[in-house]
């Protein structure tokens, strides 16, 4: 039950975080590009990234809150 409430939290969180990626990428297009591209290695990888420390933090505090931590 538990790893069915994380993916599902996982799949939940993914599309936020692709659109951070996304921000995240034009940023650094902004800032060390002349012309505005998005790189989608960056977009997925942050969004990975951001994803799963997410996900990991939501789970340590449900088990905080049940006091199995």
């Amino acid at each position: 039950m538990n790893s069915r409430k994380s993916l599902l939290f996982f799949a939940f969180m993914f599309p936020i975080a692709f659109v951070i990626g996304v921000l995240v990428s034009l940023c650094l297009s902004f800032q060390f590009h002349e012309n505005v591209q998005i790189n989608w290695l960056v977009v997925l990888a942050a969004a990975i990234v951001l994803d799963v420390l997410l996900t990991w933090r939501h789970n340590r505090d449900e088990k905080r809150q049940k006091g199995e931590l």
